[in-house]
């Protein structure tokens, strides 16, 4: 074992002890400080072992941001490729996104503080506006945005007359 491929594993296991990377990720830290054939020896260790995998990572990650910060595809796509995930294992990680479901959770906090936050309630074109634009800017179609805007302001006024 040459002493670079020990030390350039010791860093790569370092940089992946805080979170799970990417394999472009943990090849582009490990490459700034080693030469090519200890970061190759690196990168293949690291997959043997498990410790790299992108089709998880990817699922991993898309699982996060529905739980914590829902994204439409497009920008979780986005996110994935910037990390370096290869765009057959993003669509695979994708296949089946409820983008609907996701963009009812990620308007759900912002419509109570628009409906019911001082200074005063939002009407509703606004509201669908102010709704709208924020889904957008999360990654979501606009179709799926202009309907969970409505969805949102039905639950909170019942009332047909609007």
């Amino acid at each position: 074992m040459s002493d670079d491929y020990a030390r350039a594993m010791q860093v790569a296991l370092r940089y992946l002890s805080f979170r799970p990377r990417t394999v472009a990720e943990v090849r582009q830290r490990v490459a700034r400080d080693f030469p090519p054939p200890a970061v190759a020896q690196t990168l293949a260790s690291l997959r043997r072992c498990g410790y790299l995998d992108d089709a998880a990572f990817a699922l991993r990650w898309r699982d996060s941001r529905e739980r914590r910060r829902p994204r439409g595809a497009f920008l979780l796509r986005r996110e994935l490729r910037a990390k370096g995930v290869a765009d057959n294992l993003i669509d695979d990680a994708l296949a089946d996104l409820d983008e609907a479901g996701n963009a009812y959770r990620a308007g759900q906090r912002q419509a109570r503080r628009w409906l019911h936050g001082p200074p005063a309630p939002l009407p509703y074109a606004a509201f669908r506006r102010k709704m709208g634009d924020y889904l957008l800017r999360r990654g979501f179609p606009g179709a799926i945005a202009h309907q969970t805007a409505a969805r949102l302001w039905q639950e909170c006024h019942p009332d047909p007359d609007r």
